[in-house]
């Protein structure tokens, strides 16, 4: 026993990283394009492309929630093509690096292995960590950028470095750097206050310029010169740069949008639609109710973004251990507290669900080892802080509407693990390992779960790996124009046929007055088309518009799954401008190839 915890210690960060990384790899096999990743995978091979012919990539549309993350895949592309398991395989690389800064920052700050190690395993088996990890998503990247800045905080490096961090945290999501702007701005108020009025002046001055110049460099590089590639997101931050982009940013505040936080749109809610007429104290009334909807529903906390008896517990820690850590002057602590508060208020403020609340999950977790080591020994505190979770947690069951008494089950066992744990912590020796352990297992259980019954591996026993769609457009010539239903692979048809037509103002415009409006540009080249239209004679008259050749109707063979527009296969094959050339047999379902015989 002696033998197998000192190899823990020893080499259990390695264990960790490694089954991180024979998980990322393994999926490969399985891998299916999720959410956005197909459209920053077609913007990486864009980079690809523009470089290859001795372009820069500044004026295309390739910035989308940043560039910088994407530049090293781009670069590998140059030599072996557009690739989804290449890209996955660069996230899972940023993933492994997150786990070890995450062990850095845990042995620095509570100087125990063990404590470091089973904060790495909460995170590496949590739900939306350990769902990204083989993704293209940027999640991954910010929560690596976003470890980076804690990291050199908690060592104190040089605010120069850490705003270089906060660069990178800034292009690779723009939004969470903004999150936490409140509280960095704040901790840097408290922990540079001199004695004097002009020490303090100076000391703000320089940390702020600091922190934030490298940031501020990006954007203006972005807004007045070539070099940057437009990332309209970020530019919608900054008044009068896009057309409109204040009000897009302002609408995701407005109370119906920010508290519509519900799974499905007949799943249980308590919003309420506030009218105008309504009397002031009934706004409020129902304010308050629809913000406090959104505290419970399962899209906000739960076992699919991280679980109310966890980080109701981390909140209530942070806030009850504040002054104690502030009069020892633990900086870090404080640091950790101000980024914390921040980005849970916009995130609460702002339309915000499940998978947003990713790149906070190690400081969550860090309050969450404070609250089984430190506030356990409050025994009032914490008997108030399980109560309290336990509450929230029953609330949010009543908007529960998949598996529900599989979760009312979990969320017991935790509760009387708590409980346990309260009465023989002291009895037991390193019975907080076993409840991390325990706590870990259960997130890692929902979230493999869910790769079978709804996630990766789902689709891919369904419909094979990416929909087969390196296979589907095989059956296509190179210059092809083709028309495809979307089945769910979205851009990835495009990316594979080396399609490159993407505007960098496909989101938001930018203002006349901007100088360098003009210099956008994209190459034009686009063979692959995705069907709509509500009849076959709108499809025809896309057809003749686009100059298309041929087109591919995927059919689903399975009962209960449909896919777009499958139901007009009878009027394909009846359409006298039409004619069937190929029907290719595919996994539980089948594509009919037709070749375009007229437009008229």
């Amino acid at each position: 026993m002696k033998n197998i915890k000192k190899f823990i210690k020893s080499y259990g960060i390695y264990i960790l990283i490694l089954l991180c990384l024979i998980f990322g790899l393994s999926s490969l096999l399985f891998r299916n394009a999720t959410l956005d990743d197909d459209l920053y995978l077609w913007e990486t091979n864009i980079m690809s492309q523009a470089l290859s012919s001795g372009q820069w990539i500044g004026d295309y549309g390739v910035g989308t929630h940043g560039f910088l993350f994407k530049l090293p895949v781009a670069l590998i592309f140059l030599l072996t093509g557009p690739s989804l398991e290449i890209a996955t395989v660069w996230n899972v690389i940023l993933a492994c690096a997150s786990l070890y800064i995450f062990y850095l920052i845990l042995k620095k700050y509570f100087k125990k292995e063990s404590i470091a190690l089973g904060g790495v395993f909460l995170l590496l088996t949590s739900f939306q960590f350990f769902l990204h990890i083989p993704t293209y998503m940027r999640e991954i990247p910010v929560i690596f950028s976003l470890l980076l800045f804690i990291y050199l905080i908690l060592n104190k490096k040089s605010y120069w470095l850490a705003g270089l961090s906060l660069l990178l945290l800034f292009d690779a999501k723009e939004y969470v750097a903004v999150m936490i702007l409140p509280g960095i701005f704040f901790y840097i108020l408290w922990k540079e206050k001199g004695t004097t009025f002009w020490e303090s002046a100076k000391r703000y001055i320089s940390s702020f310029t600091k922190l934030f110049l490298p940031t501020l460099v990006l954007l203006l590089l972005m807004i007045f010169t070539r070099v940057v590639p437009v990332n309209m997101y970020a530019l919608s931050l900054v008044p009068g740069v896009t057309k409109g982009g204040i009000q897009y940013q302002l609408k995701h505040f407005d109370t119906e949008v920010s508290t519509t936080n519900r799974i499905e749109e007949d799943a249980p809610s308590i919003q309420e639609d506030i009218d105008n007429e309504q009397s002031l104290l009934s706004k409020v009334w129902g304010i308050f109710k629809s913000y406090f909807g959104k505290l419970l529903y399962p899209r906000t906390f739960s076992f699919i973004s991280v679980p109310k008896l966890i980080v109701f517990p981390s909140i209530f820690t942070s806030i009850f251990l504040l002054k104690k850590k502030i009069k020892k002057k633990d900086f870090f602590y404080v640091f950790l507290f101000c980024i914390f508060v921040s980005f849970l208020v916009v995130f609460f403020l702002r339309a915000s669900f499940d998978r947003y609340i990713l790149p906070i999950l190690p400081v969550i977790f860090f309050f969450y080892i404070l609250f089984l080591k430190d506030l356990v020994k409050e025994r009032k505190k914490y008997i108030s802080v399980v109560c309290i979770s336990a509450l929230l947690a029953v609330g949010g069951m009543f908007f529960e509407v998949d598996y529900v008494w599989i979760k009312v089950i979990l969320n017991i066992l935790i509760i009387l693990v708590y409980i346990v744990y309260l009465l023989y912590y002291k009895k037991i020796k390193n019975l907080i390992y076993y409840v991390i352990t325990f706590v870990g297992c259960v997130t890692f259980g929902v979230a493999a779960f869910f790769f079978v019954a709804n996630g990766q591996i789902h689709y891919y026993m369904l419909w094979g790996k990416d929909f087969e769609i390196k296979k589907v457009v095989s059956y296509f010539d190179e210059n092809e124009r083709v028309l495809l239903n979307d089945v769910g692979w979205n851009m990835l048809p495009n990316v594979y046929r080396e399609d490159n037509q993407w505007s960098a103002e496909w989101k938001l415009e930018f203002s006349d007055w901007i100088p360098r409006k003009k210099y956008l540009k994209n190459f034009n080249t686009m063979d692959t088309f995705g069907m709509f239209g509500k009849s076959i004679e709108s499809i025809k008259s896309f057809v003749g518009v686009a100059g298309v050749g041929k087109i591919g109707l995927v059919v689903s063979n399975l009962n209960g799954y449909a896919f777009p527009y499958q139901d007009m296969l009878g009027e394909f094959k009846q359409a006298e401008w039409l004619g069937l050339d190929e029907v290719v047999s595919l996994k539980n379902k089948t594509m009919y190839i037709f070749n375009v015989i007229e437009y008229e």
